[in-house]
């Protein structure tokens, strides 16, 4: 097997929490990974090397350079990896570049290059307790009579399916299949359903339910404050059931909020995404999925009250995500797509 490089250029620091522990990886068989991100490496050593590597493109012809947020945007050599969205989040002059590639699946119109950064260094737990429901996150809804509307008459047949919001069916019902700001109306849509299902699991589950969250205090004084200490999250999530409600831009997984449960220790309770049945690592095997509401209160009371249950569920996704081979297969696609003929 041929050894292949792959450089990280991207010049924001902000960036690398978003990663969690990919950026870590330093060697996968025969892959070897260094991390160049950050105002300084930027400057001194991503920058140069890629403006080097384009110009001797012979001796680079197994190197990969890795952007984020097209900061830079590469055109050669190289992928642009989106995280604040999909494909519609790409600027314009940007869209035609082949080797744009998403963490998030979009519901209107497949992404041609989706990637999955799974976990890498998981914790594993060695003495399990009783364990907590913990959900940390946020919403930011909107004033809107359309989404009200919708919402208003869709709630009760969205709470018995979750992901009917996800097919372009539901929204031709309105006339939205078409409408521009479509994705404005999906992430709406989705804000709303967020704050009613932490609602619901509040109202059922309050003695063992840990919210974290400015915003929810309005609704849940009982919700803590904001939390953006990494080891305090960890404490957190470490050995409890970890909610995870997807992202409001798309569907996926393995994208940055599951990979922080998992490699902080936690289990994964997921609602269904929509890219499940298209999963070739088989992650979809070991989440602990839901898709209605009814489905989601079943599934805290199994693992809140049958410990046994919950320990074999977590060592299930421990052994199966302590495995390298799964990021051995997304470089692998990075340096497929990095080296399209343009």
């Amino acid at each position: 097997m041929k050894t292949k490089f792959f450089f990280f250029i991207f010049k924001y620091k902000y960036r690398k929490r978003t990663f969690n522990n990919f950026l870590k990886l330093r060697k996968i068989k025969n892959y070897y990974i260094f991390d160049l991100s950050g105002i300084v490496k930027y400057y001194i050593f991503g920058l140069p090397l890629y403006f080097v590597a384009n110009i001797f493109k012979r001796i680079f012809k197994n190197c990969v350079f890795l952007s984020c947020d097209a900061k830079p945007q590469l055109r050669l050599n190289g992928i642009n990896l989106f995280f604040g969205g999909t494909s519609y989040k790409v600027p314009d002059k940007y869209k035609h570049y082949k080797n744009n590639c998403f963490v998030f699946e979009n519901f209107s119109k497949p992404e041609k290059n989706l990637l999955n950064l799974y976990p890498f260094q998981p914790l594993t737990i060695k003495n399990f307790k009783k364990p907590k429901i913990i959900f940390i996150g946020s919403f930011n809804f909107q004033e809107d009579k359309i989404v009200e509307e919708i919402w208003i008459n869709e709630k009760e047949n969205i709470y018995e399916n979750l992901s009917t919001i996800d097919t372009i069916s539901f929204w031709k019902k309105y006339d939205l299949d078409k409408n521009k700001r479509l994705q404005y109306y999906y992430i709406q849509l989705k804000e709303r359903l967020r704050l009613n299902l932490i609602l619901k699991v509040n109202k059922i589950f309050s003695k063992d339910f840990v919210l974290v969250g400015n915003k929810w205090q309005k609704y849940i004084p009982e919700a803590k404050n904001d939390e953006y200490n990494l080891l305090k999250i960890k404490e957190l999530y470490q050995g409890n059931i970890c909610l995870d409600l997807g992202s409001k831009w798309g569907s996926n997984i393995i994208y940055p909020r599951s990979v922080e449960i998992i490699e902080n220790g936690g289990l994964l309770v997921q609602s269904y995404q929509e890219n499940s049945l298209n999963d070739t690592n088989h992650a979809s095997e070991v989440t602990n999925k839901f898709n209605s509401v009814d489905q989601l209160e079943k599934i805290l009371e199994k693992f809140l009250t049958d410990q046994e249950f919950f320990k074999e569920k977590y060592i299930k996704q421990y052994n199966f995500f302590n495995d390298n081979e799964k990021n051995y297969s997304t470089f692998s696609k990075i340096y497929e797509i990095a080296k399209e003929e343009k």
